[in-house]
């Protein structure tokens, strides 16, 4: 089981090494599965480095879709121009 992550406020260079921490058991087991069914090594890390740069360019991908669509609704603020021209 993956560890939650202690707490939210600590630097990100730390929360990177806490992750890393929390997933290494996990990956572990699932590397020593891949190379028990016959998968050598470098398939194994070169399929996990494609597979993390998926998740990473779906995980942009939807920040950025939020993004726009927080940029594209208008402010209440701003959202209706009541000048005539």
């Amino acid at each position: 089981m993956i560890a939650r992550p202690k707490t939210r406020t600590c630097a990100l260079a730390q929360r990177e090494l806490e992750c890393a921490t929390a997933l290494r058991e996990e990956f572990q087991l699932l590397t020593a599965l891949a190379e028990r069914v016959g998968w050598h090594w470098d398939e194994i890390a070169l399929a996990l480095l494609e597979l993390t740069d998926e998740y990473a360019a779906t995980q942009r991908a939807a920040v950025a879709v939020s993004g726009r669509r927080l940029s594209a609704s208008p402010s209440p603020k701003h959202g209706i121009d009541k000048t005539r021209h």
